[in-house]
Protein backbone atom coordinates (compact mmCIF):
# COMPACT_ATOMS: atom_id res chain seq x y z
CA UNK A 1 0.00 0.00 0.00
CA UNK A 2 1.21 3.63 -1.13
CA UNK A 3 2.01 5.87 2.01
CA UNK A 4 -1.06 8.48 1.22
CA UNK A 5 1.60 11.16 2.70
CA UNK A 6 3.93 10.42 -0.26
CA UNK A 7 4.80 13.12 -2.21
CA UNK A 8 3.79 11.24 -5.09
CA UNK A 9 0.05 10.71 -3.53
CA UNK A 10 -0.11 14.28 -2.46
CA UNK A 11 0.47 15.61 -6.14
CA UNK A 12 -1.68 13.11 -7.01
CA UNK A 13 -4.68 14.25 -4.58
CA UNK A 14 -4.00 17.79 -5.38
CA UNK A 15 -4.50 16.99 -8.87
CA UNK A 16 -7.39 15.40 -8.56
CA UNK A 17 -8.72 18.00 -6.33
CA UNK A 18 -7.83 20.96 -9.12
CA UNK A 19 -9.81 18.56 -11.91
CA UNK A 20 -12.98 19.03 -9.16
CA UNK A 21 -12.62 22.98 -8.94
CA UNK A 22 -12.29 22.73 -12.42
CA UNK A 23 -15.99 20.94 -12.86
CA UNK A 24 -17.24 23.33 -10.51
CA UNK A 25 -16.40 26.21 -12.82
CA UNK A 26 -17.99 23.91 -15.52
CA UNK A 27 -20.95 23.84 -13.49
CA UNK A 28 -21.50 27.52 -12.77
CA UNK A 29 -20.68 27.98 -16.13
CA UNK A 30 -23.95 26.04 -17.06
CA UNK A 31 -27.38 27.48 -18.14
CA UNK A 32 -28.98 26.07 -15.84
CA UNK A 33 -26.37 27.55 -12.68
CA UNK A 34 -26.81 30.77 -14.16
CA UNK A 35 -30.81 30.90 -14.19
CA UNK A 36 -30.82 29.26 -11.26
CA UNK A 37 -28.94 31.90 -9.51
CA UNK A 38 -30.81 34.76 -11.16
CA UNK A 39 -34.14 33.52 -9.52
CA UNK A 40 -31.98 33.38 -6.15
CA UNK A 41 -31.21 36.79 -6.63
CA UNK A 42 -34.58 37.86 -7.63
CA UNK A 43 -35.75 36.18 -4.35
CA UNK A 44 -33.15 37.88 -2.49
CA UNK A 45 -34.24 41.03 -3.40
CA UNK A 46 -38.21 40.61 -3.08
CA UNK A 47 -39.61 41.67 0.42
CA UNK A 48 -42.49 40.16 0.42
CA UNK A 49 -40.93 36.49 -0.47
CA UNK A 50 -37.95 37.27 2.42
CA UNK A 51 -40.82 38.27 4.70
CA UNK A 52 -42.56 35.09 4.16
CA UNK A 53 -39.63 32.69 4.16
CA UNK A 54 -38.23 34.65 7.62
CA UNK A 55 -42.09 33.23 8.85
CA UNK A 56 -41.80 30.07 7.77
CA UNK A 57 -38.68 29.82 9.40
CA UNK A 58 -40.20 31.00 12.32
CA UNK A 59 -43.07 28.54 11.88
CA UNK A 60 -41.10 25.50 10.96
CA UNK A 61 -39.43 25.91 14.37
CA UNK A 62 -42.63 26.37 15.92
CA UNK A 63 -43.87 23.21 14.69
CA UNK A 64 -40.62 21.40 15.57
CA UNK A 65 -41.00 22.10 18.97
CA UNK A 66 -44.41 21.76 19.64
CA UNK A 67 -44.37 18.37 18.17
CA UNK A 68 -41.40 17.15 19.56
CA UNK A 69 -42.86 18.36 23.04
CA UNK A 70 -46.53 16.98 23.14
CA UNK A 71 -46.12 14.60 19.30
CA UNK A 72 -47.42 14.90 16.03
CA UNK A 73 -51.04 14.41 17.18
CA UNK A 74 -51.31 16.85 19.95
CA UNK A 75 -53.37 19.81 19.04
CA UNK A 76 -51.15 22.40 19.94
CA UNK A 77 -48.46 20.96 16.84
CA UNK A 78 -51.84 20.19 14.55
CA UNK A 79 -52.24 23.54 14.94
CA UNK A 80 -48.63 24.84 14.12
CA UNK A 81 -48.03 22.46 11.38
CA UNK A 82 -51.10 24.36 9.71
CA UNK A 83 -49.64 27.50 10.18
CA UNK A 84 -46.56 26.49 8.81
CA UNK A 85 -48.41 25.04 5.80
CA UNK A 86 -50.72 28.35 5.56
CA UNK A 87 -47.07 30.30 5.49
CA UNK A 88 -45.74 27.75 2.22
CA UNK A 89 -49.19 27.55 0.41
CA UNK A 90 -48.23 31.65 0.66
CA UNK A 91 -44.67 31.20 -0.50
CA UNK A 92 -45.59 28.87 -3.44
CA UNK A 93 -48.57 31.53 -4.67
CA UNK A 94 -45.52 33.90 -5.19
CA UNK A 95 -44.64 33.25 -9.51
CA UNK A 96 -40.99 34.27 -8.93
CA UNK A 97 -40.98 31.23 -6.49
CA UNK A 98 -42.35 28.83 -8.36
CA UNK A 99 -39.43 30.22 -11.15
CA UNK A 100 -36.99 29.37 -8.54
CA UNK A 101 -38.32 25.92 -7.10
CA UNK A 102 -38.22 24.93 -11.49
CA UNK A 103 -34.55 26.05 -11.73
CA UNK A 104 -33.63 24.60 -8.42
CA UNK A 105 -34.29 21.13 -9.44
CA UNK A 106 -33.28 21.61 -12.71
CA UNK A 107 -29.79 21.97 -10.87
CA UNK A 108 -30.18 19.70 -8.56
CA UNK A 109 -31.25 17.12 -11.17
CA UNK A 110 -27.34 17.90 -13.01
CA UNK A 111 -26.05 17.73 -9.76
CA UNK A 112 -27.11 14.21 -9.07
CA UNK A 113 -26.61 13.11 -12.66
CA UNK A 114 -23.18 13.84 -12.20
CA UNK A 115 -22.78 12.33 -8.65
CA UNK A 116 -24.97 8.81 -10.41
CA UNK A 117 -21.65 9.22 -13.11
CA UNK A 118 -18.89 9.69 -10.33
CA UNK A 119 -20.77 6.24 -8.06
CA UNK A 120 -21.68 4.30 -10.82
CA UNK A 121 -18.17 4.63 -12.39
CA UNK A 122 -16.59 3.77 -8.99
CA UNK A 123 -18.59 1.14 -7.74
CA UNK A 124 -16.90 -1.86 -9.33
CA UNK A 125 -13.74 -1.05 -7.49
CA UNK A 126 -14.94 1.12 -4.27
CA UNK A 127 -16.88 -0.90 -1.34
CA UNK A 128 -20.44 -0.37 -1.06
CA UNK A 129 -20.62 0.86 2.39
CA UNK A 130 -17.84 4.20 1.01
CA UNK A 131 -20.61 5.29 -0.64
CA UNK A 132 -23.41 4.60 1.99
CA UNK A 133 -21.37 6.12 4.92
CA UNK A 134 -19.97 9.54 3.02
CA UNK A 135 -23.44 10.48 1.62
CA UNK A 136 -25.92 8.73 3.63
CA UNK A 137 -26.40 5.96 1.13
CA UNK A 138 -28.99 6.28 -1.93
CA UNK A 139 -32.07 5.08 -0.26
CA UNK A 140 -34.05 5.95 -3.84
CA UNK A 141 -33.55 2.51 -4.49
CA UNK A 142 -32.47 3.48 -8.07
CA UNK A 143 -29.07 5.00 -8.21
CA UNK A 144 -26.93 1.61 -9.27
CA UNK A 145 -23.85 2.49 -7.06
CA UNK A 146 -24.86 1.46 -3.72
CA UNK A 147 -25.37 -2.40 -5.00
CA UNK A 148 -28.41 -2.60 -2.00
CA UNK A 149 -30.38 -1.89 -5.30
Amino acid sequence: MKDLASPDALEHRTRILQKAEELVHLIQSTETFVRFQQAEDKINRHPDAQALLFVAKAKRNAYSRTSLRFGYDHPTAVKAKQEYDEVLRQIAEIPLMEQYKAYQEELNELMQGITRTIINTLAPDVPAEIFEEKSGGCRSGGCGGCRNH
